[in-house]
């Protein structure tokens, strides 16, 4: 999901359409986490990107809804996952019901969306959270070095141009501070072949 003042659901577009972008398998943080929460009814997969996590929280028993701002995403969860709500989204307000869902999966999203478009969403993400309910995800740390992140624009090739804000721990408590329960964990590694590179993501485990 992208900053909708910028040209990002164009860019995302570009990158559902590649072959690298059709993940299938579940990133193993969340399936470790999800074993350790209880379990709910509802989850919105919130910037689902190729679906993946909304195959994971199908399995998990979730009715699930998935959103993104790229239609090609959307295009391909319809294609693929049948029994999958979807919602492209083209604003920072989310069009859900006040405490709608037990679970929201906001994986590798937020930070792809500049500071105030970020609170923004995080609030309505609360919003649409019951009591009680949890909020799970992931945030590039200020330690990743493969985005190439210049003046808050990527500078990958393939995602040239799009917006993008890296946290430091402190800042994505401040981020998260109308949550309770907040945990955080941290995960870093080398793409094949450049090790000279490193992808750095906060994960966090948080309670409303």
């Amino acid at each position: 999901m992208q900053n909708s003042n910028q040209s990002n659901p164009e860019i995302w577009d570009k990158h559902y359409q590649r072959e690298k972008s059709k993940l299938i398998f579940p990133d193993e943080n969340l399936v470790r986490i999800l074993s350790r929460i209880p379990q709910g009814e509802t989850a919105l997969d919130h910037g689902a990107g190729s679906g993946r996590h909304s195959v994971l929280l199908k399995s998990c028993g979730f009715d699930v809804t998935a959103c993104d701002y790229s239609a090609k995403s959307i295009e391909t969860i319809q294609r693929t996952l049948p029994g999958v709500e979807t919602d492209i989204i083209r604003s920072r307000n989310l069009p859900y019901d006040n405490e709608k869902f037990d679970l929201v999966v906001s994986w590798g999203v937020l930070h792809y969306n500049t500071e105030e478009d970020a609170i923004h969403i995080v609030k309505e993400i609360k919003r649409i959270l019951k009591t009680g309910g949890y909020f799970v995800g992931t945030v590039r740390s200020n330690s990743d070095t493969h985005l190439k992140v210049n003046e808050g624009q990527i500078g990958l090739t393939d995602l040239s141009g799009g917006s993008v804000r890296l946290y430091s721990l402190e800042e994505l408590k401040t981020l998260l501070k109308d949550f309770s329960n907040v945990e955080y964990g941290y995960s870093e590694r080398s793409p094949i072949g450049k090790l000279e590179e490193r992808i750095c993501h906060w994960i966090f485990q948080a309670k409303n």
